[in-house]
Parts: structure tokens; C-alpha cells; sequence
């Protein structure tokens, strides 16, 4: 992902997270008990220093039923209000790459994800990064929240 583009992402996250939080009164030792993590870590969420892991995204999502397109400010205003649970990201990376017509050698060189790297992501092994969801997304011509199976 260009710098830019990952920084935009990172800056929109931090500054939605910082609204949210205070619309809905949270701190961020709060936050860190919510997403089980270290202080440090909402501290480098807060700061635009770095992004959640998956889990920790999707924990954030469905805490403050916020879009990840609108969270990450790929777009401005999502009408869903209720959001399914994010379940077997394998399954749905597999069903959203067949909907799509996308195979795993054309997101290697596309994107330049490592083989491996998406194997692990479709034998739930590992998942992706935030950073990676948002390229798959954009590749595929979708957005983060049906990718990730929280709107269908």
C-alpha cells in the first residue's frame, strides 16, 4: 500500500476512534480491557502510530457498531445499522475471491501479497492485516465490511 494512502488510513482511524470514544465515554484503559490489549497499544491507536491486528479491528467495529469502511474513511456515511458477526474469515475470503473472479495468483501479483501469506489467510492459519484487508477490498471491487462478512 502507498505510504500515503497507508498514513490517510492510519490518521482517519485514529481521529474516528478518538470520536468514538468520547461520544460514548470510553478511556483508553477502557479500550485496552475491551480488546484485551495493552495500553500502550490504544495509546499507538490514538497517536496515528499504528493500526489494531484483526481481531482488535473487528472488536472495535462491533464495540462501537461502526463501519470499517467508514472507520478506516473509505467512505463518509454506511446506512447499516446492525452488523453480523465477523466469523470464518477463510470461508468468506474464499466465497468473496469466487464471487469476484479472483484467484489467489492474481492477488500475489496484483498486490503483491505473498503466496503463503494468502494460503495462511485461506486455511485460517494467520489473518490478514488491516492494511492487507484494505487492499483486498479494493482489488476485489468491494467494501472492507462485506469482505469481512459483516454486511451481505
Amino acid at each position: 500500500m502507498c505510504y500515503n494512502v497507508y498514513m490517510d488510513i492510519l490518521s482517519k482511524f485514529s481521529e474516528n476512534l478518538k470520536l468514538l470514544m468520547t461520544e460514548q465515554g470510553v478511556n483508553p484503559p477502557a479500550l485496552a480491557k475491551i480488546l484485551n490489549t495493552d495500553r500502550t497499544n490504544v495509546t499507538r491507536y490514538l497517536r496515528a502510530e499504528r493500526l489494531p491486528l484483526f481481531d482488535g479491528f473487528v472488536k472495535i467495529l462491533d464495540y462501537f457498531n461502526v463501519s470499517a469502511d467508514v472507520m478506516l474513511g473509505l467512505c463518509e456515511y454506511v446506512e447499516y445499522s446492525e452488523y453480523l458477526p465477523v466469523t470464518d474469515f477463510s470461508a468468506r475470503l474464499k466465497c468473496v475471491m469466487k464471487e469476484t473472479n479472483t484467484s489467489q495468483y492474481s492477488i500475489e501479483r496484483t498486490l503483491g501479497v505473498s503466496g503463503s501469506s494468502i494460503y495462511n489467510w485461506l486455511h485460517s492459519k494467520t489473518l490478514p492485516s488491516v492494511e492487507s484487508l484494505v487492499k483486498l477490498a479494493n482489488y476485489m471491487q468491494v467494501s472492507l465490511d462485506y469482505l469481512l462478512g459483516r454486511i451481505k
